[in-house]
């Protein structure tokens, strides 16, 4: 149960980065040692944009609502770990919102890390031009509504996806029996 509600975080977490988890899955890490560097890459890597191509992405990518969308990454995280140890250490835990607390203050600067990552990915992937015009339409009327819109879009997208896999599952799940039970198996 512990792995399944880790699991809907991360997909939560998933949601929310979704518009741009795709840009970020190549991009190079900027701390030897962190886990985006130990990432496999599935190609080579693009070549290091220009930093001041990667500056006009990151304002892109805090335009675009990305960067506040993992504010709360950290502190979901700790949860996490914290659920992982309470079961068998249920004295702890006024200790464990302690830690907790001191780790986020530890922890939450990396949230830097991924933004910046994102921002390499997209500077990767976009011309100075067409950040330009990405920066612009993020700034426009209708740029600041999807912006607004987008995290309550995530939300119901999240808990349709999760309504709809039940669903499937369901399904698969009895037709498999059928399945059987026209070779004389029964499950």
């Amino acid at each position: 149960m512990l792995v399944r509600s880790f699991v809907a975080a991360a997909l939560a977490t998933a949601a929310l980065a979704a518009p741009h988890a795709a840009f970020a899955q190549n991009a190079p890490a900027q701390r030897p040692g962190s886990l985006l560097a130990q990432a496999p890459a599935a190609q080579a890597p693009a070549p290091q944009p220009p930093a001041e191509q990667v500056a006009l992405a990151r304002q892109v990518v805090e335009l675009s609502g990305a960067s506040t969308s993992f504010e709360n990454v950290i502190p979901a995280f700790i949860e996490q770990a914290k659920a992982m140890f309470l079961p068998t250490n249920p004295d702890l835990g006024r200790q464990f919102n302690e830690v907790g607390e001191l780790l986020k203050a530890e922890f939450q600067p990396r949230v830097n890390e991924l933004i910046q990552s994102i921002s390499v990915a997209y500077a990767q992937r976009f011309t100075m031009d067409e950040l330009k015009r990405i920066q612009a339409f993020y700034q426009s009327a209708e740029g600041q509504k999807l912006v607004r819109t987008v995290p309550s879009i995530m939300e119901e997208t999240f808990a349709r996806s999760q309504q709809w896999s039940q669903v499937v599952t369901r399904d698969l799940v009895q037709r498999f029996r059928e399945e059987f039970q026209k070779r004389g198996i029964r499950l």
